[in-house]
């Protein structure tokens, strides 16, 4: 791991963001892009008064940032840590998620508030678009971790093929802190599956990644989201990794983002990998057609 973007705002939740990425820089050697998404008003290049008091607005805020900037790098856990200042004009979340492939981030590290309500389920938060977008992982963060260290790690999955083909990035991470895993799949009323499938598919995911030191988990719940809050509590868990299939528009209107709700909802961090849709033989209407 070499560069990880962590996107500041320069609030609380973002500042809890930046101590986990710098403990994880300190452990990686990772550089840190600290980046600002500014909005200075546009004007035009005329004499009015109108041009010239937008231009002292920018110049006001770009001092500003700076200004926090200078705070935030101050910090005691920032000290030794190689980091850089970065600041943009564009869309919050389009922008974290293009200069993080533009720039071949390794990871992002941001905080999360979390929504509720009508909010959650039609706009969302900032890092939930970001985590639907972003091609690398995104570690969300809601609270402060001061020495910020993986025991247990969550790894809540279908475990179909998709999950074999995409855990490197996760697993990457994962090794870094050398964490017990806990395997984790939810089984929820409308997603019914035999006992006998599932053994055999967890089981092909241990026997793909060699993972003779993990727990299984499997849950019965109503919804995914509350199976992984009890696995989480079950397993006393420092983190949740999970895949996301970055659904957007209709698609995801109809289908939701399980990975978005956990990261809205979990109080520890959530690392998260966007993967492609996958086709299972083990869907539940395979047995009605075989």
């Amino acid at each position: 791991m070499k560069k990880i973007l962590v996107p500041t705002d320069f609030s609380e939740c973002a500042e809890h963001a930046a101590e986990v990425a710098a403990n994880i820089a300190k452990r990686t050697g990772a550089r840190l892009y600290m980046l600002h998404i500014l909005d200075i008003p546009v004007y035009d290049r005329n004499d009015s008064f109108q041009s010239y008091a937008d231009a002292a607005e920018g110049i006001f805020w770009m001092k500003l940032v700076r200004k926090r900037f200078g705070e935030l790098f101050a910090k005691p856990f920032m000290k030794g840590v190689n980091a850089v200042e970065v600041i943009q004009y564009d869309g919050v979340y389009d922008t974290i998620a293009s200069q993080a492939k533009e720039h071949e981030m390794d990871l992002i590290v941001m905080g999360s508030h979390g929504d509720s309500g009508a909010h959650e389920l039609f706009i969302g938060s900032n890092t939930e678009k970001v985590v639907r977008l972003a091609e690398c992982p995104v570690l969300t963060v809601k609270n402060r971790h001061e020495n910020f260290d993986l025991k247990n790690i969550i790894f809540a999955s279908n475990f179909y093929g998709e999950a074999k083909d995409n855990f490197t990035k996760l697993f990457r991470f994962i090794k870094l802190f050398d964490a017990h895993v806990h395997l984790v799949k939810v089984i929820t009323p409308d997603h019914f599956e035999s006992t006998e499938q599932t053994n055999r598919l967890i089981q092909d995911f241990r026997d793909e990644w060699k993972l003779p030191n993990c727990s299984v988990h499997v849950i019965n719940e109503t919804t995914v989201n509350a199976g992984i809050s009890f696995a989480a509590e079950l397993a006393e868990a420092d983190a949740i990794a999970m895949e996301t299939h970055g659904r957007t528009g209709l698609s995801r209107f109809f289908y939701g983002s399980q990975t978005e709700s956990v990261v809205n909802h979990a109080e520890v961090p959530v690392l998260s990998v966007k993967i492609e849709e996958y086709k299972s033989d083990f869907s539940p209407f395979s047995r009605l057609v075989s």
